[in-house]
């Protein structure tokens, strides 16, 4: 990453000396900027956290890949038993509106920070498209939200569910 940052600086000042504009700008506000520029560059504390920043980003992709595959098994599972069950209850089709949830943050998450990684140069209608909804991570936001207000929403089912149970089976006690 550094080094795409040094190419950049070095594609500016080239740009500066071709441009015309260059002239009415002092020659000292100009050198004092990429000499800032420059050396902030071969700061060591920005190296290393531009650099934690770079790795994150692809512990971030395989943390996602293992919760797509996690989550995947999951919902087959989810889905297989409630194919099988005799007693459709809404927990469970909850339970899978969970977790296809989950599982589309994850494959969202995975292609967002792949995208962002990768670094590719967008361009046009499909460029903006994507950026507006990948690299900004909108998408990834959006699932999340939804996520959450489910959660909101399965929680008292699932606590009015175990009250209940608790209520009619939980007092054995002779």
């Amino acid at each position: 990453m550094p080094l795409q940052v040094l190419r950049y600086l070095i594609e500016v000042e080239e740009m500066n000396t071709e441009d015309s504009t260059v002239d009415k700008i002092p020659s000292d506000v100009t050198t004092l900027d990429l000499t800032t520029k420059t050396a902030a560059l071969f700061d060591p504390t920005w190296q290393l956290a531009n650099t934690i920043e770079f790795y994150f980003q692809y512990v971030i992709i395989v943390i996602g890949v293992f919760g797509t595959a996690a989550n995947a098994l999951v919902l087959y599972a989810l889905i297989e038993y409630h194919l099988r069950e005799a007693k459709k209850r809404a927990i469970n089709l909850l339970m899978i509106n969970q977790n296809l949830l989950d599982l589309s943050s994850c494959v969202l998450l995975v292609i967002t920070f792949s995208v962002k990684v990768g670094n590719i140069y967008l361009t046009g209608a499909l460029g903006y498209f994507l950026c507006t909804i990948l690299v900004s991570e909108n998408a990834a936001y959006c699932t999340l939200y939804a996520s959450i207000i489910n959660l909101t929403t399965a929680s008292p089912n699932c606590s009015c569910s175990f009250l209940y149970f608790h209520q009619e089976f939980g007092h054995t006690h002779a």
